[in-house]
């Protein structure tokens, strides 16, 4: 058995705690499982368009995508809910978690810093200014994965598909939007999520990760996806809002096309 193979049956068992008796997640956490699967199949995607990425590298990445929310199975389970203000911080606890329950012992520990390392950063507004650069890479790609991943997710819920209580935003869906938050958005600026006082506000910071991904690969995903294109939907008519579509599919596309392999014939 390969070593990502090892550690997905202990995430799967970890995971199994919080099942009841028929094995069956409650619906917070079984869409938190799903989300886990759908970031280790966003990483897979990136790393195919990113050729310069070895076997080693890969299987890095794909751990980090695995344990990135580890700890959101028991945030769930002691405190019902989501929110990590409210709560620990799942970046920090989904690290510790790593080595409390002795996850992929036989890696190597330079190899095993770097998992730890990257999945503590994958929540954090900026990757540090110290962070280790042997481990960028990883922390780059677990940002960008769960970035790609949490933008289908809010698609999927704002289109309804998700009516769980547990699955939403500690924001009132109000008409309208805070002026500063559109300026900040069209400027590139990464959004504070505290300064943020309606869903529309939410909605408009998610256009500022189209600056705050790191891989050509990622950016030719979310432009084949159109995700910013359908959060746009979500929101109301503005030719601002539309200008600040404009210029988030302008930077995914000069990102995608640094990649000779992924540009586009005009």
């Amino acid at each position: 058995m390969d070593i990502f193979t090892q550690a997905q049956a202990a995430f799967d068992r970890h995971v199994a705690k919080f099942r009841d008796a028929s094995g069956t997640l409650p619906f917070a956490l079984e869409a938190k499982f799903k989300h886990t699967g759908e970031v280790c199949e966003i990483t897979e995607k990136i790393v195919a368009g990113e050729a310069r990425f070895s076997p080693h590298d890969t299987l890095i990445f794909r751990l980090c995508a695995l344990f990135h929310d580890i700890s959101r199975f028991e945030q769930y389970d002691k405190f019902r809910t989501f929110l990590d203000r409210v709560s620990f911080d799942h970046g920090d606890r989904s690290a510790a978690l790593i080595d409390e329950l002795g996850l992929v012992p036989e890696l190597p520990a330079e190899d095993r810093a770097c998992v730890i390392d990257a999945v503590r950063v994958h929540n954090k507004f900026a990757i540090p200014a110290d962070f280790p650069s042997a481990h960028l890479d990883a922390a780059k790609m677990v940002r960008d994965a769960d970035k790609l991943a949490i933008l289908r997710l809010i698609i999927r819920f704002f289109s309804g598909d998700y009516s769980d209580p547990t699955i939403r935003l500690d924001l009132p869906d109000t008409p309208g939007w805070t002026p500063s938050i559109l300026e900040t958005a069209l400027s590139g600026k990464c959004v504070v999520y505290t300064d943020m006082k309606c869903i529309n506000d939410f909605k408009l910071g998610l256009f500022a990760w189209s600056c705050d991904l790191n891989y050509p690969a990622s950016a030719a995903l979310a432009l084949d996806e159109d995700l910013f294109g359908r959060i746009r939907a979500l929101l109301p008519e503005s030719d601002k809002i539309d200008s600040l579509l404009k210029s988030a599919r302008i930077r995914l596309a000069a990102l995608r096309d640094s990649n000779p392999s992924l540009r586009q014939n005009p």
